[in-house]
């Protein structure tokens, strides 16, 4: 099937994400969409040439706004994003991407403390020599780790939840910080179409597209019930690096806003399993968890990321 083909199949009801996944052979082999329609949503059937006006559509503006698509078929695909089990079936991008070859996820709450605002600034001036930073560009800890100095970095990859043409589905304070990542070089991915606003339901489905593109992730900052839920328990799937920002000699530390870390801390992978909602360990998968306290403990996380024999499990909070 060629882009338009999937784009159909992304607008069939009960077609979602991981059922295009699970067809892939399928969608490789045949010419159109049409039969796998036919035979799993035979009742969306009349709906097919509308769906293909709306596919038209969708790629005649993306010609006229420079928007790359990027359906799960392709060579191009970020290929780490092929392991979450509910990969986009379509993605679009705009600006440099290069940057998707090593990623790292800087994370946390909207409502961020001075505390967590300087240190993930730090991280992102660290980190952003090494690995292209990757968040959902909302304000508060994603804003401040690539936003350093008050200039944007150069190598910053956004996950947005609402269509690329961000004028029209973001709001003027999210329109900022866009324009700043592509004039400086970045990366905008959504896997929304162009024209989709953001509800309050697409930040959490944008949030499992960072962890699938990130070979390791840092939470700054968060509640345990806070929206960095979502990416962790995408992340947790995936056998990466976890890094958790720990500052108990601080008196900030001891605030609700950094409860997900000291549990994490605390509780290893049982505190992640709490975090995101699970009663068992079974389904984590997480090659570390590094405490980080001081700019030493950078390097440690990162040779975790690089080590790819470590054991799964083992010595967690090494």
């Amino acid at each position: 099937m060629n882009t338009k083909d999937i784009l159909v199949l992304t607008m069939v009801k009960g077609i979602g994400p991981a059922f295009i996944k699970r067809n892939i052979k399928r969608i490789n082999k045949d010419n159109s969409c049409e039969s796998l329609i036919y035979e799993f949503r035979p009742e969306e059937k009349e709906f097919i040439e509308q769906y293909y006006k709306n596919a038209e559509e969708i790629i005649s503006i993306c010609q006229k706004e420079n928007i790359d698509i990027i359906p799960l078929t392709s060579d191009c695909y970020p290929k780490r994003l092929l392991e979450i089990s509910d990969s986009p079936s379509i993605l679009y991008l705009k600006g440099n991407k290069s940057l998707l070859n090593n990623v790292l996820s800087i994370i946390g709450t909207r409502h961020s403390t001075s505390l967590g605002n300087k240190i993930a600034e730090r991280l992102g001036s660290y980190f952003s020599t090494k690995f292209a930073i990757c968040n959902g560009l909302v304000e508060g800890i994603d804003e401040h780790s690539v936003y350093v100095g008050g200039k944007i970095l150069s190598n910053v990859i956004g996950i947005i939840s609402g269509g690329m043409c961000y004028k029209e589905t973001w709001s003027q304070q999210h329109q900022k910080i866009i324009d700043d990542v592509l004039s400086n070089g970045g990366l905008i991915i959504s896997e929304f179409s162009p024209l989709q606003k953001e509800d309050k339901y697409s930040g959490s489905k944008a949030s499992r597209i960072q962890a699938g593109l990130s070979c390791g992730l840092i939470l700054v900052q968060s509640k345990i019930d806070g929206g960095s839920k979502y990416t962790i328990a995408s992340f947790s799937k995936l056998n990466r690096a976890i890094g958790v920002i720990h500052f108990p000699n601080s008196e900030e530390y001891n605030l609700p806003e950094f409860s997900a870390n000291r549990l994490i801390v605390e509780k290893g992978i049982c505190g992640i399993a709490e975090m995101i909602g699970l009663k068992t360990t079974s389904n984590i998968k997480i090659k570390s968890i590094t405490k980080i306290e001081c700019k030493a403990d950078y390097d440690t996380f990162i040779d975790s990321i690089n080590n790819q024999h470590q054991p799964q499990m083992s010595n967690l909070f090494d």
